[in-house]
């Protein structure tokens, strides 16, 4: 005599296998992978540089980096991930006074991040930004500088990392009124951070390019002194002539 198995424990069985495959069969929903979270080593000028220079401490400050890197392996197996970032970034901005406006200098230290935790793979969280976002985020005076034109690039050392230095010319908006400016942008990757050096200054003002590029280090642990008097306020000095002059672009 056949013996029939109970529709009800046939139903059962197969809602526990269904259940174990995904909906649908797709498998199990994977986990989302955690934020990859870092923070950078601020980058400064020393103080000998802004000696010479005539720039003053503006700003030391930690803005936050929300955003997503992609990273893509390919040999053997092809890997790709997209994570998301939460960086602590470290900047500094130092202020020249000019009768024409403020001369800025920026530092902006970006920590990088490894999206494979495997691989020996490191990416800039801020590469994909935009060159007016770079350098607006790099300092805090000009909040949006637009860039009109591309004026030329060459080899600049930043931090004993030789890389390309941009040169712009564009326009931005202080009190209401447009004003000529000009600028200069250049990234290194140093020490587990990628460092960039914004500078921008009114149109036809010196910059002092040379001393600000070989005065620039990174610090840890120790303390950095404020000018207590107000930037605007500080009594301009020239650089010093053994590096001539030298404009910003």
């Amino acid at each position: 005599m056949t013996r029939r198995v109970p529709l009800v424990t046939v139903l059962v069985f197969v809602l526990v296998l269904a259940g174990c495959m995904g909906v649908g069969g797709g498998g199990t929903t994977p986990t989302p992978e955690p934020p990859l979270r870092a923070t950078a080593t601020p980058a400064t000028l020393a103080p000998a540089t802004l000696d010479a220079t005539g720039y003053a401490t503006h700003r030391a400050d930690s803005p936050p980096l929300h955003t997503t890197v992609t990273a893509r392996i390919e040999g053997d197996v092809t890997l790709q991930t997209t994570r998301e970032v939460r960086a602590t970034t470290a900047r500094r901005v130092y202020v020249r006074s000019t009768p024409d406006g403020p001369a800025v200098v920026g530092l902006r230290s970006v920590p990088s991040v490894k999206p494979f935790e495997n691989a020996d793979l490191r990416k800039d969280p801020a590469a994909g930004l935009s060159l007016a976002d770079r350098l607006a985020r790099a300092q805090s005076v000009y909040a949006a500088v637009r860039v009109r034109s591309t004026t030329g690039e060459r080899s600049a050392t930043l931090l004993g990392t030789e890389a390309t230095l941009t040169r712009h010319r564009g326009t931005t908006r202080v009190n209401g009124t447009d004003r000529s400016v000009s600028a200069a942008l250049v990234t290194v990757a140093h020490g587990g951070d990628y460092v960039t050096m914004a500078v921008v200054v009114p149109r036809g003002v010196e910059a002092s390019l040379p001393r600000l590029l070989g005065g620039c280090a990174t610090r840890r642990g120790r303390r950095e002194s404020f000018s207590r008097r107000p930037w605007a306020r500080r009594r301009r000095r020239r650089p010093r002539s053994s590096h001539g002059p030298v404009g910003c672009c």
